[in-house]
């Protein structure tokens, strides 16, 4: 090469060193003395980690749920123990209970037949919007759906980031007037919004809407689906069962392998022409020169069934479940497994409990309007005496739980013999027992017949004076 084509080509690596290095240099300085040489794992301006676009997380998060078997399972298990069957609510006043009951089975809410599919979408999508309608005459109220994809953006009080205060939305392809809902808040959060967060909650007027997230942090606008962080491991996990049911094909498979002593290559030509695999049952004639064996490949198998637990444990490990509820049972035994249920059964709970809170803030919404409309008119302290249930996360063992609380009624009632506690005492501790075989009540709010009042913690003399507050009496 001539000279100056050395140099040319010199200059073309020195320019695109240099642009490099300019390209570079923002992000290994920083202002400190500590950040010099640090580069930020993602060459952006901020430390923040680039995150994958929402509505292209929800696309994936739909198609690994449609399309992905432990995917499903894994959104599945969680909906079963949350969503529970027909209404799952309680009220102490009648009048209550038809307005709720009214609610839940409107011919278009129908929550009878959808709270199960939203639960679930809850934990596909990660967050849910329903906008709600009311009659201005009766205060019932209609809920309606928006499809988290049409979500745009969220907003939040400007001196309060815990507070959303209200959501566009538009179709997702950007066309036409995006519509802007306040978000419901209940009564002590409208009165904490800043002026700022009533100003701008103004300007959201068409309408309200339910606006709930899961596995969002405080300052997090939108809620992540619980497929998100093991979106890629499922995707991988189900390449591998692929790629294993191929390789067994293979296993099974194999050839004949055909000898024909002294042969020159247009004898074996003929040969293979000629030759026809024998069939199952019958004969193959051949000389001493002809020999024919099955043959069948040795691929050397590696350990494919750990791998494979590796990778659905590893799955199932981050969404906080146990191998043996996807049918992996293995060598777990009794005890094992009770133990590995435990972290499971809090994160179900804790779904759980989001769940309850999310169906209280919609009845709270459905009795005030209720009332307000001058439609439902109750006592004030029965108005919101409902009580919301969930499933139950795991079965009871009867037989020792009875034999427990044997146990404690025994040993209550020798404590209260012994002056250790008091009988009130005592009817709480017993009470507090008796809720692990799900029955509760509250002993001081118990009321019983006098017939029926027990005596027992005052002595005879007390009793035959009738220094006894009215128990006991004849």
């Amino acid at each position: 090469m001539m000279g100056w084509g050395k140099r040319f080509i010199g200059r073309l690596f020195a320019a695109e060193i240099e642009r490099q290095v300019g390209e570079r240099l923002p992000a290994a300085v920083g202002q400190e003395l500590s950040m010099i040489g640090w580069r930020k794992l993602t060459g952006a301006p901020t430390r923040e980690l680039p995150m994958m676009d929402q509505n292209r997380a929800i696309e994936v998060a739909y198609w690994l749920w449609k399309t992905n078997p432990l995917a499903k399972w894994i959104i599945e298990v969680t909906t079963a123990f949350v969503a529970a069957k027909g209404m799952p609510v309680s009220c102490r006043n009648l009048e209550v209970g038809q307005v709720l009951r009214d609610f839940w089975d409107d011919p278009v809410n129908r929550l009878d037949i959808h709270w199960e599919n939203f639960v679930r979408e809850l934990g596909i999508y990660g967050e849910q919007c329903w906008p709600a309608f009311v009659a201005e005459q009766t205060g019932r109220v209609r809920l309606a759906y928006v499809d988290p994809a049409w979500i745009q953006e969220v907003f939040a009080d400007p001196e309060n980031v815990k507070i959303k205060i209200g959501l566009t939305v538009g179709s997702p392809d950007g066309g036409g007037h995006p519509k802007r809902y306040r978000i419901v808040l209940n009564e002590e959060n409208q009165r904490f919004l800043s002026p700022a967060a009533e100003a701008l909650r103004e300007t959201f007027g068409d309408g309200e809407c339910f606006f709930f997230t899961v596995n969002a942090l405080t300052n997090e606008m939108r809620g992540t689906s619980d497929l998100f962080t093991v979106a890629d491991h499922l995707d991988h996990y189900e390449q591998f069962i692929f790629d294993h049911g191929e390789k067994w094909a293979r296993f099974n498979a194999f050839f004949w392998d055909v000898t024909v002593q002294g042969a020159d290559k247009k004898n074996l030509e003929a040969e293979r022409a000629a030759y026809t695999p024998p069939r199952s049952g019958s004969a193959f004639i051949h000389n001493e020169k002809v020999k024919a064996q099955a043959v069948s490949p040795d691929m050397k198998p590696d350990d494919s069934q750990s791998a494979g637990r590796i990778l659905r444990n590893h799955v199932l490990g981050a969404s906080g479940l146990p191998e043996h509820w996807y049918g992996g049972g293995g060598d777990i035994n009794r005890a094992t497994a009770a133990e590995m249920d435990g972290p499971a059964k809090k994160i179900i709970a804790n779904r759980q409990e989001k769940i309850k809170n999310m169906l209280e803030m919609i009845f709270d919404y459905v009795l005030w309007h209720a009332a307000d409309s001058r439609y439902l008119n109750v006592p004030d302290d029965e108005l919101y005496a409902y009580e919301v249930q969930t499933p139950e996360v795991d079965e009871k063992d009867v037989a020792k739980l009875s034999t427990m609380l044997q146990q404690v009624s025994a040993a209550l009632t020798a404590a209260e013999t012994q002056g250790w506690i008091d009988k009130a005492e005592a009817a709480k501790a017993f009470a507090y027992f008796l809720a692990f075989i799900g029955y509760e009540y509250d002993p001081e709010a118990t009321d019983l017949a006098p017939e029926y009042a027990d005596y027992r913690g005052k002595g005879r003399s007390d009793r035959d004076n009738g220094d006894n507050d009215g128990l006991g009496q004849r």
